[in-house]
Formats: C-alpha cells, sequence, structure tokens
C-alpha cells in the first residue's frame, strides 16, 4: 500500500480508493498536499527546535530564564512527537508494511498521550508559573510543580498500561482495505475530556491573573493563547464529532492536523520570539532596557534581580 510520502497520487493509493468504493467509502487519495503539510510542519519543528536549544544553551539570560527555556524545550518535543501521531491518525501517512500499523503506538502513546495531552499540560504548567510568581509570590519550581508534574506522569503511565492491555476494538484497531487506524468513540471521549478539562484549568488561571501587572506581555501572550487553542479545541472536536470521517476528506484532514501544529509552533515563538532576537543581536542593550522596566513597574523581587560579582545582571525564581 506504499510505505512512504510521495508528492503524487500513486498507483497503491488508487487501489485503496478502488477497495473503499466498493465498501461504500469514498476517500481522497493521499496526494502532494498530504506530503506537504508534513514536511512544512516537520521543517517547522526541525527550526524550532534549533531555536530552544539555543534558549536553552542561553539560559542564565535574564529575559530567556524567565521564560521557563526547559520547558519550552519540552513543548517543542513533544510538538514534534504529536506531530507524527497526528500525521498518522489523520490519514497523511501510508501505513501499511511499515511500523505505523501499530495503532496503539502512534495513535494513543505518540498522539494522545505523549501528544496533544503533554503539550496541553506543558501550557498549563506555564500558565501556573505565571501564577506562582505573581499572584502567590511563592518558587516557579516549589511543590506545588513537582506535584503537578508527578501527578501527570503518574496518570499518562496508568492511562496507557490500561488502553496497552484493552483489545485493539475498544481502543484503537487498524483497518487494513482503508489503510487507517480507527478509534474507539470512548477513548476519543476521554482525550477530549483531558484536554478540555486542562483548557478550561488555564482560562480560570489567566482569569485570575486578570489584575496582576506584568512588565513583559505574560498576560497578553496567555490571552492570545487562549484564544488561539479555543478556536482549535472547537474546531478539532466539532470535526471529530461531527465529522467523524474526516480522515478521507483531502481537505478536512489538511485543515485538522495544520491548526494543530500552526497554533503549538505560533504558541511558542509568541513567548520566546522577542527575547531569542534580542539574546541575538542586542544582548546588552536589551538586557538593560529589561532590568530598568523591571525596576520601573516595581517587580524587581517577582523576577529576583541580583548583581554577580562582576555586576553583571542575574535573575532566577528562587526556591522558597
Amino acid at each position: 500500500m506504499g510505505n512512504g510520502l510521495s508528492l503524487v497520487v500513486t498507483e497503491s493509493e488508487r487501489r485503496r480508493v478502488a477497495a473503499a468504493a466498493e465498501m461504500g467509502v469514498h476517500i481522497d487519495p493521499r496526494s502532494g498536499l498530504d506530503a506537504a503539510v508534513v514536511i512544512v510542519f516537520s521543517v517547522g519543528y526541525a527550526l524550532t527546535m534549533v531555536a530552544a536549544i539555543y534558549a536553552l544553551y542561553n539560559r542564565n539570560y535574564p529575559p530567556i530564564r524567565c521564560k521557563t527555556p526547559a520547558l519550552m524545550l519540552g513543548l517543542v518535543v513533544f510538538g514534534a512527537v504529536w506531530l507524527v501521531g497526528d500525521s498518522q491518525q489523520n490519514g497523511q501517512l501510508p501505513l501499511k508494511g511499515t511500523a505505523l500499523e501499530n495503532c496503539k503506538a502512534f495513535g494513543m502513546w505518540m498522539r494522545i498521550l505523549f501528544g496533544v495531552i503533554t503539550v496541553s499540560v506543558l501550557w498549563m504548567a506555564r500558565v501556573y508559573g505565571l501564577y506562582r510568581v505573581f499572584s502567590l509570590g511563592r518558587s516557579l519550581h516549589g511543590w506545588g510543580m513537582r506535584i503537578l508534574f508527578g501527578g501527570y506522569l503518574v496518570c499518562v503511565f496508568v492511562f496507557g498500561i490500561v488502553v496497552q492491555v484493552v483489545s485493539a476494538d475498544k481502543t484503537l484497531h487498524y483497518v487494513e482495505p482503508l489503510d487507517i487506524c480507527v478509534p474507539n468513540p470512548k477513548l476519543l471521549a476521554a482525550m477530549f475530556v483531558i484536554v478540555w478539562v486542562n483548557f478550561t484549568a488555564v482560562f480560570v488561571i489567566s482569569w485570575m491573573l486578570r489584575n496582576i501587572k506584568t512588565s513583559f506581555n505574560e498576560r497578553r501572550e496567555t490571552v492570545i493563547a487562549c484564544c488561539v487553542v479555543l478556536s482549535i479545541l472547537i474546531t478539532t472536536t466539532s470535526l471529530h464529532y461531527g465529522r467523524p470521517k474526516y480522515p478521507f476528506s483531502l481537505g478536512l484532514r489538511t485543515v485538522v492536523t495544520s491548526i494543530d501544529h500552526a497554533g503549538t509552533i505560533f504558541y511558542w515563538w509568541l513567548l520566546m520570539g522577542v527575547p531569542l532576537f534580542n539574546c541575538a543581536f542586542r544582548r546588552q542593550r536589551y538586557l538593560d532596557w529589561w532590568v530598568a522596566k523591571l525596576i520601573e513597574d516595581g517587580l524587581e523581587l517577582q523576577y529576583d534581580i541580583g548583581y554577580d560579582e562582576q555586576n553583571n545582571v542575574t535573575t532566577m525564581y528562587q526556591p522558597t
């Protein structure tokens, strides 16, 4: 059935479309647009990964450090994992004769658990970190954050192990004539419940931050991210339940995969773009302005500004 991306409709795809027609199912063949979607977002994540590694390397630069570069690197890594699972589940990639036939590995572990759910939890952790620092006056790295991530890891592995041992027809199963993985509605519902709960938590925390004065657009960034994610969730939830056969439509599967990953990459650059650019091209000038802005707004305690022995500004969120 083909074992790789192709910019043209292959003969195996034509046979797949014919087999689906005999079953009374209309399928748009995988084409150059499917390949383009996978390639474009793979390149997007690769470039963002380079930027994330650069940010981590410069993690002691105060404007970058306050953006939690390790967490933002995790967002890129798991976003890329999500892209692989999304492309497999949404129908962009040929499955037959490849490891992609393993629906649970790619559709459940990579798309759901270590994909969309992990990305949403990292986003929630970022917003919760702002709440701890600006509202509670606590460390970004306190027990609250440890409990959040520890509880998440336990839930992921328990959920994953349970799904792994349950029969494929109750989770995800491979339909050979259609060369696609079909999720069980209950598994799909569980995914959307978790993601919507995470979004609701982010929205509530963001609302609690509405009167908190911050110097560097954290609140604005969060509002923009909430609007983007809400539009993505409404679109994908509507398509999954209103058009459950969307992977058979070239246009719909392109929309679902594209908005998921355009939104993820956009959010990353929304947070990291300005400090990265200035770190690379206006390092000291931007840092001087950054510190002056903190002092002007009376937020040096929240960002914990101090000076090292050479009078170079440094910052970190100290443990409580």
